[in-house]
């Protein structure tokens, strides 16, 4: 049988409408339902070899391997086992494409190369791919319009979907519930009606705590006394959560320790919202919610009327923190303060509700290096001197501070 050996993931400029998220990892690192998109094409493909294309900025932390045959596909698109058995089928030089979108290609280390340094595509042999062969993602919004649907696609890739739970627990629907052995379940609720769930290894559900499908937990995540998540929640590994969350996805290694309610929304890594943080996902006028975009620099419709806040890696937030509804937040910020936050908040940041201040970079290193250390993982020389490149990346949107 044939294999795909050397798969390379790369980004296109749908990576500007996935800001602040891909501020900090290329796109096929996002985390869509239980897997990132890398990790769906691992359970699809088995045992290959991935790098990546991606921004520059990134390169020393996701470098590119090009061997005599690679694979290209576009980090953005959903993996479906039929997108993958049309790309095991591409011959050397031949690519699948989506109007002008490129979603794979099947390059020699030749071909690639000049790919990379012209920029042309005139070589390859072009098959149009179906739209419903291929989903991408495209905006942050498309992140939690998906989950749902991930969980369930997720599980069925990874073998999930015979139900495994501990005896005694109350669970009550027909969809599946998988709960990995290693972890810890105490007298917890879970209903999967709706949808189904899944708890990863070593993940830690307190007593109390109620789970109504579609809902995922991660690895080694703890789900706090009486916390309730519900319809689409996705929590990344290493997090630590209570309250109310709906809709949302956490991308991994943050905490909502406390009450309050999330939803709607995403939240990248290594974050810690404050007892009592709260988001609006619904305007009082129940009208379209305008989120910002770093492609327009502007507020944009979102052409919803439920939607969330969208939180960039390594952002913390006070005690009674209020976020409002279609609000981005970059990277690096620490929202504290009366009001409300609303609209959108630069990247290193202090401050963001009533006014805000830029965020020393040495005082922003340190706070992630010490947050880190508390989710099992350091802070390397690579990772600072990409904080330098963000902190000068970002300054632009920083120029109208006061």
């Amino acid at each position: 049988m044939f294999f795909m050996q050397n798969i390379i993931l790369f980004d296109t400029d749908v990576r500007e409408a996935l800001l602040p998220f891909t501020h900090t990892r290329p796109v096929c690192e996002l985390r869509v339902g239980v897997l990132t998109i890398r990790e769906k094409w691992s359970a699809l493909l088995g045992e290959v070899s991935f790098s990546h294309i991606t921004s520059e900025h990134l390169e020393s932390q996701f470098p590119i391997d090009i061997n005599e045959d690679n694979y290209l596909i576009n980090g953005a698109a959903l993996p479906t086992e039929s997108l993958r058995d049309q790309i095991r089928r591409l011959e050397s030089g031949e690519a699948l494409m989506l109007a002008d979108e490129l979603i794979a290609a099947r390059l020699s280390k030749e071909k690639f190369e000049k790919l990379i340094v012209m920029q042309d595509l005139d070589d390859l042999v072009g098959y149009e791919i179906d739209k419903e062969d291929v989903e991408l993602l495209e905006s942050i919004l498309g992140i939690t319009d998906v989950s749902s649907a991930q969980i369930s696609s997720d599980m069925g890739l990874l073998g999930l979907l015979k139900s495994q739970y501990p005896e005694g627990l109350k669970i009550s629907g027909e969809h599946p519930v998988y709960i990995e052995e290693s972890a810890r379940v105490e007298q917890v609720y879970i209903n999967a009606e709706d949808g189904p769930v899944y708890v990863g290894a070593h993940a830690h559900l307190m007593d109390g705590a109620r789970l109504r499908g579609p809902v995922s937990i991660g690895e080694k995540t703890i789900v706090k006394s009486h916390a309730f998540l519900s319809k689409g929640v996705c929590i990344g590994p290493l997090c630590e959560v209570g309250g109310e969350i709906k809709h949302s996805v956490f991308l991994g290694s943050s905490n909502k320790s406390h009450e309050g309610y999330i939803g709607d929304s995403v939240i990248g890594e290594y974050c810690n919202l404050g007892a009592l943080t709260t988001n609006s996902n619904l305007r009082n006028s129940f009208t379209d919610v305008g989120v910002w975009s770093y492609l327009q620099s502007r507020i944009e419709p979102s052409g919803k009327n439920k939607c969330g806040f969208f939180m960039g890696d390594y952002c913390r937030t006070a005690i009674l923190t209020k976020i409002n509804s279609g609000t981005v937040i970059g990277v690096s910020c620490h929202l504290f303060g009366e009001g409300t936050a609303k609209g959108f908040i630069p990247s290193f940041t202090w401050g963001g509700l009533e006014s805000h201040e830029e965020y020393d970079l040495i005082k922003a290193i340190r706070a992630a290096a010490i947050f880190r250390s508390w989710k099992e993982t350091e802070m390397n020389e690579v990772q600072e001197e990409l904080w330098s490149q963000l902190f000068r990346l970002t300054a632009i949107h920083r120029d109208d501070i006061s």
